[in-house]
């Protein structure tokens, strides 16, 4: 039975800029939910090689070299994802020795404060010759990260990890799947609010909302320096089946909307623009009904900020 589920950072969940991977934070925030077979809350933790320190390995030797990692890690985005950092990253300088030694997971799990065995852990990384070393010697589970093709990588897109390791655990949890659905069709422009078992095995139905470009009349003029409303989204109502491959990896063919409810909406969102209702419009008026946030591909989406009409 898997416990716990140790994450590499370098490489794994942020490229050479030291920035995160496309919908890695996504998939960590979909993991923190998950349970065990057992109905135990999923344990995780971040386990990186990083600056050896000579011995002995006190705690002043290693405080320094901690500090540095996790000011890196604070510059990624990923920080929150790890609280407390005192008990869920754990440094190959802990343990004096680089992965995939037996003793730095061990140091990983005593950190955690986790009495579980490493076959009871899953690793997910990049690297090649640590996936093969944990399987081989430590008897531990491993999902490889890499890109899409290549012999020996698992998943190439973050949002599909959350239903791997889901299958790794087992299906006694279904919410552990529902989970990973919601996190796979978010990153598609999809907010899922219901997910329901289909009518064959291995699929499912999902209802929600899904995000889609109107066409921007050009005559109708924004403020200088506020989010571009000629690139804005709206969410228009979704239904679609999303099938569990044998391995747990997701596919999903997503609709495409109706022509004439993305006119409707086109037009409200002119009408909202047109009375001021929509902060950054022409003739914003004091307290504008909706304004545009960021989603997650970046792109502007049109959401309600109060229910008074104009």
């Amino acid at each position: 039975m898997i416990r716990v589920v140790f994450f590499d950072l370098g490489g794994t969940l942020i490229d050479d800029q030291k920035q995160p991977f496309a919908h890695a934070a996504l998939a960590l925030s979909a993991i923190a939910s998950f349970h065990t077979a057992a109905g135990k809350p999923l344990r995780s933790a971040l386990v990186s090689d990083f600056t050896p320190v000579a011995p002995p390995l006190t705690a002043a030797r290693i405080k320094p070299v901690f500090d540095e990692y996790l000011a890196l890690l604070q510059a990624t985005g990923l920080w929150s994802h790890f609280e407390p950092v005192a008990r869920r990253v754990t440094l190959s300088t802990h343990a004096g020795v680089h992965k995939p030694a037996q003793a730095v997971f061990e140091k990983a799990l005593q950190r955690l404060q986790v009495k579980a065995t490493l076959d009871q852990c899953v690793l997910i990384t990049e690297n090649k010759g640590h996936v093969h070393a944990v399987r081989k010697a430590l008897g531990m589970q491993a999902l490889r990260f890499g890109p899409a093709g290549e012999p020996g990588v698992d998943f190439s897109d973050w949002s599909q990890a959350p239903a791997l390791l889901a299958h790794l655990l087992g299906h006694a949890k279904p919410a552990n799947v529902h989970a990973a659905i919601k996190a796979y069709l978010a990153a598609r422009g999809v907010e899922a609010d219901e997910v329901v078992a289909g009518g064959r095995a291995a699929e499912f139905q999902a209802k929600g909302s899904a995000w889609h470009a109107v066409p921007w009349p050009k005559q109708l003029p924004v403020q200088p320096g506020q989010p571009g409303l000629t690139h804005l989204h709206v969410a228009l109502p979704c239904e679609t089946r999303v099938r569990i491959g044998p391995r747990g990896a997701l596919q999903v063919n997503l609709p495409a909307p109706e022509p004439a409810a993305l006119a409707e909406a086109c037009n409200f969102a002119v009408s909202l623009a047109a009375h001021g209702q929509i902060e950054g419009a022409k003739g914003q008026v004091k307290l504008p009904t909706h304004a545009t946030v960021a989603g997650q591909q970046g792109q502007q989406r049109l959401v309600r900020k109060r229910f008074s009409a104009f």
